[in-house]
């Protein structure tokens, strides 16, 4: 067929000239096309359909025949056939699930055989401890009963060995110190006074010559000698009872050694810390040598206690004139030992004897109390328990424990039984009000006052020898006149003097001196401390 515009045959042959040769080549081509299109969307549809479900069930039955009419997909058996692929993979996967549960049915069986098993041995197991426990509980109160008492037999039995030990040991310890007491001299003596012709003890130790324990509030009259050596042998007497009674004194007390002369004692801070200390105002034997042990004593650095003194080399009026910071450290370190000796008689019984600092001042009548007489001696014997039969204890009563009175010899420190750190023994000993600090301010205060009113002082015989010819004016008398004489013997008729205090204890104290004036004497005279006035007596 040939093209009206351009007139030529149009084909697969020939060459396109116009674009109505193109249009009409390419119409065909556009039919076959949508008649493919059309038939593969109406086939995708069915499929669809017959795949999935569709709401159209006559699209489902539609059967696709070839092009000779023959049947080629039978749509209904398609569908028949996808629905027993899904029972019978829902069957295989029950079968499945079935499976299991008869392999947990299986499990579960044989698992509660084995808690059967395990139930029954058990059961057995529990009735053989049933049988056992009727078997040990038959008759067990009375068993128990029997058992207690024999341990409370042995316990009783063991207390009594105990108690009995500790009352030999405190036996041996009265025993000791008593005897220490005695070698050491340590009596008392009576004397009457002739002012008012009563008794007066005078306590003295020394096993040769009697030396008197001076009552603190009586140094002032002291001789320095006799103060030093009384101190010294109370001191050793002291520091030995109370190594025999196993205590350890608050303020501890070292003995005259090697290059230590005299004894000396420690604040109770200051004690028990070990320390290789230098007798005061010594120097110490390896001072001049590079030791390390010299190093380490004389290193400033390192804190030394300071010791105080227990003895004295000139009378305490002069030593509180002269030296004060000696005279301090004096009353201070016999305070200290006055302490000691009081505390060790509170540890010993003596609780309540000790209420004022006067008390502590009087050293030998204490030392004579606790050692001579032994006033808190207990001779008693325990009793043993087990000849008296064991009364039960109710539980349910409430009874206040009592604490024994403390005997002497009973607590220490070196023996557990009636340890004197005890909780109960420390309470017991408890509540003391005075101290070495409050002590040594009230003797300093007392002895203070006591030298005040010792302005007026009584010239000794001595002091008037050899002034019978160097007085030849007449001297002047101080006091009532002699009526009786017409003379007068010589200067010690007419100076004379004694301590006027309002204190009883100064009065006994120099009663005895009163006694050894001479008579005819009447006179009285304002003295000058002696420390300050050393008059030179010609010869």
């Amino acid at each position: 067929m040939s093209c009206d515009i351009c007139g030529k045959v149009g084909g697969h042959a020939y060459a396109l000239h116009c674009i109505t040769c193109a249009r009409s080549y390419l119409e065909q081509p556009r039919i076959d096309l949508i008649k493919a299109l059309i038939e593969g969307e109406s086939v995708g549809k069915h499929v669809t359909a017959v795949i999935q479900g569709s709401e159209d069930k006559e699209s489902q039955h539609v059967s696709l025949v070839d092009s000779k009419g023959g049947l080629l997909v039978d749509r209904q058996e398609c569908t028949n056939n996808i629905e027993l692929q899904r029972t019978r993979g829902e069957i295989a996967e029950i079968n499945e699930r079935m499976s299991n549960i008869g392999e947990q049915v299986d499990l579960l069986k044989s698992q509660m055989e084995d808690t059967r098993a395990r139930v029954e041995a058990l059961r057995a197991r529990n009735a053989q401890r049933k049988s056992d426990m009727s078997s040990a509980t038959y008759g067990v109160d009375s068993r128990r009963a029997n058992e207690l008492n024999k341990v409370q037999q042995i316990i009783k039995k063991t207390d009594y060995e105990s108690n009995k030990t500790h009352q030999d040991t405190v036996e041996i310890r009265n025993y000791l110190c008593g005897t220490a007491a005695r070698l050491a001299g340590l009596k008392v003596t009576r004397r009457r006074v002739k002012e008012d012709s009563s008794i007066k003890e005078v306590y003295c130790i020394g096993p040769g010559t009697r030396i008197k324990i001076f009552d603190l509030r009586d140094l002032n009259d002291a001789p320095p000698d006799q103060v030093s050596a009384s101190l010294a042998a109370v001191a050793q007497l002291v520091v030995r009872v109370a190594a025999y009674l196993g205590v350890r004194l608050p303020a501890e007390i070292t003995l005259p050694h090697s290059d230590y002369p005299q004894p000396t004692i420690f604040s109770p801070t200051s004690s028990y810390q070990g320390k290789k200390v230098p007798f005061p105002g010594s120097t110490p034997s390896h001072s001049s040598t590079n030791s390390p042990e010299a190093s380490r004593t004389l290193d400033p650095r390192v804190h030394i206690p300071k010791p105080r003194a227990l003895y004295i080399d000139r009378p305490l009026s002069h030593l509180s004139d002269e030296d004060a910071p000696a005279y301090s450290n004096f009353i201070e370190g016999v305070t200290l030992l006055a302490y000691n000796i009081a505390w060790l008689c509170r540890s010993q019984g003596m609780k309540n004897q000790f209420t004022e600092w006067g008390h502590v001042c009087a050293v030998g009548q204490n030392l004579h109390r606790l050692l001579v007489l032994q006033e808190t001696k207990f001779p008693q014997r325990p009793e043993n328990p087990l000849d008296k039969d064991i009364a039960p204890a109710k539980t349910g009563s409430r009874v206040p424990i009592r604490r024994n009175p403390v005997g002497f010899g009973e607590v220490s420190h070196a023996t557990s039984h009636s340890f004197l750190n005890s909780a109960e023994n420390a309470q017991y000993l408890g509540g003391w009000g005075l101290t070495p600090i409050k002590i040594a301010d009230e003797l300093k205060k007392y002895l203070f006052t006591e030298q005040q009113n010792l302005e007026w002082d009584r010239l000794e015989t001595k002091e008037w020898e050899g002034m019978d010819n160097v007085i030849t004016d007449d001297p002047v008398v101080v006091g009532e006149k002699r009526r009786d004489r017409a003379g007068l013997d010589d200067g010690r008729s007419l100076v004379s003097s004694t301590r006027t205090t309002t204190m009883g204890s100064g009065k006994s104290r120099h009663s005895e001196a009163g006694d050894d004036r001479t008579r005819g004497v009447n006179g009285w005279t304002r003295v000058k401390s002696r420390s300050d006035d050393k008059a030179k007596i010609p010869n």
